[in-house]
């Protein structure tokens, strides 16, 4: 009965379209505070907590929302933790041949015999950016030398818009291949590493900055945390009051494990059901919420075959054919695969996949 109610949703609701509907922002305007009130504020108002800001897109539509509340700034969910390395994109970092230096920010540079060197990021150098082509493996990444001169900071912003990020590299033979490509620039070039002290209050991954040009964390002994003012830059601050800036996540993660048909279940009587992956977008803030939570799967989604026919479909009816992510590329052939989809991290990416029903994961609701 359950096969065929999911067969019957597959002609009753179309396709949608919607992006960002898994995490959103909020200002808490009720007066200026702290920023240890203002985390627990975010708490108080049943938000998430105060936002990580991951990329352009996010720091324009908070700087949007705080001119749109008449506030003056916001804090952001910034903190001073310890020095760490991170790529650009949130790929953990497993391989590393960037030289000592002192205890600045600095950002990663490929010289010509494909070591790094640690410098300044405000440096103006060449870039490597990557293209990724969706359901595709990393091995089979575009690597684009891009011969203009940026900051680190800018390079980054150019090949999030432009392709899909700066380059990261996970072992010696993807150095090797940015190394080769590389070869175009007779300067060192930008690679995608980034090491400072900052950390988010929610734990979310994220290498985008985008600092008051007039503010030079580098010159602070103590990373302070940072409010973002009406233009969206960030500013460094201790002691002062601002509105909390919080975000929500419509995605729960359950502590328990279960098959699929209790996951079904379970996400149906508490919540909306079973998490439902529309577009990139969504799967970009699923990715996110695993990775905060440092989850690597498999996790239960809302995704199953009909053993009838073979297509995978959503458990709204949408035909999983609309936008997907498959581990290694295609959908699983109907005759060998597990009947139940999962996320699950396969070479550092999350890729979805198909299960044993039976099995006992955790389970993402909405």
């Amino acid at each position: 009965m359950l096969l065929l109610s999911v067969l019957l949703l597959l002609w009753a609701f179309p396709p949608s379209t919607a992006e960002g509907r898994l995490r959103k922002f909020y200002i808490v305007k009720k007066k200026n505070i702290s920023r240890t009130t203002a985390e627990e504020e975010c708490k108080t108002n049943n938000y998430t907590g105060l936002v990580t800001v991951y990329d352009q897109q996010d720091n324009i539509k908070l700087s949007n929302l705080i001119k749109s509340k008449n506030a003056s700034s916001g804090w952001i969910g910034t903190r001073r933790g310890n020095r760490s390395k991170k790529w650009s994109n949130g790929d953990d970092v497993t391989f590393n041949r960037s030289t000592a230096y002192s205890g600045k920010i600095r950002c990663a540079a490929m010289k010509a015999d494909g070591d790094w060197e640690s410098i300044l990021c405000s440096i103006p150098k060449h870039f490597m950016c990557y293209e990724q082509a969706i359901g595709v493996g990393r091995k089979s990444y575009d690597f684009r030398l891009i011969r203009e001169d940026r900051s680190w900071f800018e390079a980054q912003m150019y090949c999030r818009e432009h392709h899909t990020d700066l380059v990261s590299i996970r072992d010696q033979t993807e150095n090797e291949r940015v190394k080769e490509k590389g070869k175009e620039s007779n300067t060192p070039f930008w690679i995608g590493l980034l090491e400072d002290s900052v950390e988010w209050a929610d734990e979310g991954r994220s290498a985008y900055r985008n600092w008051d040009f007039n503010w030079n964390p580098d010159s602070k002994s103590h990373y302070p945390e940072a409010y973002m003012d009406l233009n969206g830059n960030w500013h460094g601050s201790t002691g002062s009051t601002f509105y909390p800036l919080c975000y929500k996540s419509f995605i729960h993660v359950s502590k328990e494990n279960m098959s699929w048909e209790e996951a079904l279940d379970y996400c149906d009587r508490d919540f909306s059901g079973l998490l439902i992956i529309r577009s990139e977008n969504d799967q970009i803030e699923t990715e996110r919420e695993l990775e905060r939570r440092k989850i690597s799967g498999p996790v239960w989604v809302g995704l199953r075959q009909s053993r009838l026919f073979g297509f995978w479909i959503w458990i709204n009816g949408l035909n999983a054919r609309n936008w997907s992510n498959w581990k290694g590329g295609s959908p699983p052939e109907h005759q060998i695969s597990e009947h139940c989809g999962a996320i699950e991290k396969v070479d550092g990416q999350y890729k979805w996949s198909d299960k044993d029903c039976r099995c006992n994961f955790t389970v993402l609701c909405e």
